[in-house]
């Protein structure tokens, strides 16, 4: 009933942005993705095939049950030795035949066995559970994965979307300065290299503006591949998301939960697992078997030979015992074979390990870099600020040339780009470092959610 209101409320939702009522905010992305996207629903799908695994590998160790039944009808026409001689008869010439005779003969039988000593088969049954938690810790990865991956593509549309406003804003701005500095040539009292570099100064932000247009433009493409619908508009964040370094800030307690939760290191371990039972299960190649089952058969005829037919019931009991003495070298190759197959599963697990342990020394390094980052951008803006007012009045009193006004400008809108990129880069790294530890949730797009400001993005199409 929940996933049905959830896609009810999705299906809801979409109609509004697609009609452009209302924009998607990450929260409503990423619900729509749950439903929509296939990457998941591959690795569901591939889950419940593994889930089935202990039911498979069990049925080895109970009882087999099976039914037999057979019916035949005969017809037979048995010659009797001679020919007719006498011409004036219809059959002269033709040998002698008795009347057709049918009859019907039938049977049934049930079986039932079981195995009584199979060591393999019980060291499959126990590696199948392995294989299942080997499944669900994969599934749950792919479940963050796609947590992450919504989070991308929404980081990526407004850090595209902050690009095309620097971009615009300088433009803008390098317009005014060209409208600026011409009127200034007109009166004589700037040379005209002033007016080329401020002509060309404009003709370049207008190629940035069109390039940040079709970046933004293409980095809604995403959001379609995500939830299987066209997301036209979505809507920012404020800009009071708090920075803050990570809790605990110390790097062996993220190291150790990463080493202990990470869901890519439980399937890695679990598949190792998987692969010391299959050296058990190659070793126990080697031991007997023993296996119990009982038959029953019931046969009828009806006519025949016999004119009253016949009828038969039989039973059996059957204890067997199989002992493999020599397989032509099959056997010892198997456990050599799984040996290997240990030794590259531990080999892996080890690289795995060592990898998930690096990049949770890194991310939890780089959140602290972000927060240092974002910080010094801030006051970067500040900076540039004044450093635009002063080169200006400069430009004013003629200290200062068009050129340097133009690169403080285009530096400050530098930084105002840099400040928004920095901020979210900051919420990628915390969303990597939840990952590598295994601990990143909805939860964590729901709190994302509530920065959610009222401004609206729109996709921008741009000119042909």
């Amino acid at each position: 009933m929940l996933r049905k209101l959830l896609t009810t409320l999705s299906t809801v939702a979409l109609a509004a942005f697609v009609q452009g009522a209302a924009a998607a905010s990450l929260e409503e992305i990423y619900e729509l993705a749950v439903q929509n996207d296939p990457e998941l629903a591959a690795a569901e799908a591939s889950f419940k095939a593994q889930n089935e695994v202990i039911a498979q590998r069990r049925s080895a160790l109970l009882p087999q049950v099976g039914l037999q039944g057979n019916t035949t009808n005969t017809r037979a026409i048995i010659p009797v030795p001679g020919v007719d001689t006498d011409p004036t008869s219809p059959t002269f010439g033709q040998q002698f035949r008795i009347p057709a005779r049918q009859f019907n003969s039938h049977g049934w039988g049930a079986s039932l066995s079981q195995p009584v000593f199979r060591l393999d088969s019980w060291y499959r049954f126990q590696q199948g559970k392995n294989v299942q938690a080997q499944a669900r810790a994969q599934f749950a990865a792919a479940q963050q994965n796609l947590i992450f991956r919504v989070t991308e593509a929404y980081l990526a549309i407004l850090e595209a979307q902050a690009a095309l406003t620097s971009a615009i804003a300088e433009r803008d701005a390098v317009k005014r300065q060209l409208e600026q500095v011409q009127q200034r040539f007109d009166v004589g009292l700037v040379a005209i290299t002033d007016v080329l570099e401020a002509q060309a100064a404009f003709d370049n932000s207008t190629v940035s503006v069109i390039e940040s247009e079709g970046a933004q433009n293409v980095s809604f493409e995403a959001l379609l591949r995500l939830t299987g619908n066209p997301i036209t508009s979505v809507q920012a964040l404020v800009d009071e998301l708090p920075v803050t370094p990570p809790e605990p800030n110390q790097e062996d307690a993220w190291v150790d939960r990463a080493i202990a939760q990470n869901f890519t290191l439980l399937a890695a371990r679990e598949g190792l697992h998987g692969a010391r039972s299959e050296v058990k299960i190659a070793r126990a190649g080697r031991l007997p078997t023993v296996n119990a089952s009982a038959n029953w058969q019931h046969s009828a005829t009806a006519g025949g030979n016999s004119f009253f037919g016949s009828k038969s019931n039989n039973r059996s009991l059957t204890l067997s015992l199989n002992i493999p003495v020599y397989t032509g070298g099959a056997i010892a190759s198997g456990v050599r074979a799984a040996g290997f197959s240990l030794e590259q599963a531990q080999q892996n697990f080890d690289f795995q390990q060592r990898t998930i342990v690096e990049q949770t020394r890194s991310l939890f390094t780089a959140i602290n870099t972000d927060v240092a980052r974002v910080n010094a951008r801030r006051r970067s803006i500040e900076s540039s600020e004044s450093a635009l007012q002063a080169t200006e009045t400069g430009y004013e009193v003629g200290t200062r040339n068009i050129v340097e006004v133009l690169q403080a400008q285009r530096q400050l809108y530098l930084s105002q780009f840099q400040y928004a990129s920095a901020r979210y880069q900051y919420i990628r790294d915390n969303m990597r470092l939840k990952q590598a530890v295994g601990s990143l949730s909805p939860d964590d797009i729901y709190a994302v959610s509530g920065f959610i400001s009222a401004t609206k993005i729109d996709r921008v199409m741009p000119a042909r």
